[in-house]
């Protein structure tokens, strides 16, 4: 069953298509001491042969800082709970869960973070975040996203609920959600749609980083505010720019999507930012802008490691993607072979499709380098 025949009161932000506005009033819109942090970052397991470990993420990993950033900004330590891979067993994060929310009050904020692998059954649409001692042989001892609604709604005392998942099929956050009748106020962010793989790159949770921090290339609107909408945009376009992934977007029962972050620090340097593509030799490369020289900009190209460079203003283009037309058909690439579908949506870049021979259940969204004109 398709997203789209889910929704009862709940409002499915896409992000491109709704420009909001922010309203500079506070600071910041939560406070430390009724904010309650679960963190889970998990980037080896004990069944390394099934689940593949990210060693090149170890260092200067974003979870850390993330949590790092919360205990700096005065939420208690009691409040807070971070496991990191093998502290992260199904028992251990049920039973602390459990616990951390049992001990929230009225009008609280609990904020739960995952980052890692996830995994998801097409035939009973579950979808799953892995725990570090997950055996691939029995689902029933996977960290199942059901019952993190099932914990939080027995347990929590608190008004509002911000979900936060870095991973594969991280959008069952957001299927799981519109299943559910609840009165509960929630907010969740994820890093892919409900039926796509995500990276090892830390490109989502880094965005949230600088959103709490502050960074102003976070302020899309330009009103010295960063908001959980400004943060949602910005993980949006950087996903859909740097790793061809469907970044998603949910509130509902009036979480405030203009719910406030961060003032836009004074101490990070801005930058310019602009997404845009560079020709080298001919062909033409992903790039984002950094500082501007006279007829020169300094640019980061994506993907690969090499220093920023300073480049002549015509061999600089806005990012374009070409596009298929909503309605067109089109071969889309799946393990290796190409299969016909149809495009449902596009945006920047990227294709929610619709496999001609197979049910909704399969509609995802595409890059570039899986979608190609019928052969």
């Amino acid at each position: 069953m398709r997203v789209g025949d889910l929704l009862r009161n709940a409002l499915i932000v896409e992000l491109q298509y709704f420009p909001i506005k922010a309203v500079n009033h506070n600071p910041r819109d939560w406070e430390p001491e009724k904010t309650w942090i679960f963190a889970v970052g998990i980037l080896e397991w004990e069944h390394g042969e099934t689940w593949a470990p990210f060693p090149d993420a170890v260092v200067g990993r974003f979870d850390e800082k993330l949590v790092d950033f919360f205990s700096s900004q005065g939420v208690p330590e009691e409040q807070i709970v971070y496991l990191q891979d093998g502290e992260a067993t199904l028992e251990q994060i049920q039973n602390s869960l459990i616990e951390l929310l049992s001990n929230t009050d009225e009008d609280d904020l609990f904020i739960l973070y995952f980052a890692g692998h996830g995994d998801w059954d097409s035939e009973s649409g579950e979808h799953y975040f892995i725990n570090y001692d997950a055996n691939s042989d029995n689902r029933d001892n996977y960290w199942s996203i059901a019952s993190i609604y099932d914990d939080i709604e027995s347990n929590f005392n608190g008004s509002q609920v911000l979900l936060l998942a870095d991973c594969c099929f991280s959008g069952g956050l957001i299927d799981e959600l519109n299943r559910r009748d609840t009165d509960i106020a929630y907010a969740c962010v994820t890093s892919a749609y409900s039926h796509n793989s995500s990276t090892g790159e830390w490109t989502f949770t880094e965005s949230l980083y600088k959103g709490l921090l502050g960074d102003p290339v976070v302020d899309l609107d330009g009103d010295h505010v960063v908001t959980l909408y400004d943060f949602s945009r910005y993980a949006e376009l950087e996903m859909a720019f740097i790793e061809e992934q469907k970044s998603m977007f949910l509130t509902i029962n009036d979480f405030d999507q203009q719910m406030q972050l961060a003032s836009v620090s004074d101490e990070i340097a801005p930058i310019d930012g602009k997404r845009v593509e560079v020709e080298y030799e001919g062909e033409w490369y992903k790039a984002k802008t950094l500082e501007r020289d006279s007829d020169q900009m300094l640019v980061q190209y994506i993907g690969y490691d090499e220093e920023p460079e300073w480049v002549e203003d015509e061999r600089i283009r806005p990012y374009k993607p070409e596009m298929f037309a909503i309605g067109e058909a089109v071969e889309v690439k799946y393990e290796e072979e190409w299969y016909s579908a149809t495009v449902k949506k596009a945006w920047y870049g990227l294709h929610l499709i619709g496999y001609d021979d197979f049910s909704e259940e399969w509609d995802e969204w595409v890059g570039c380098d899986r979608i190609r004109e019928p052969q």
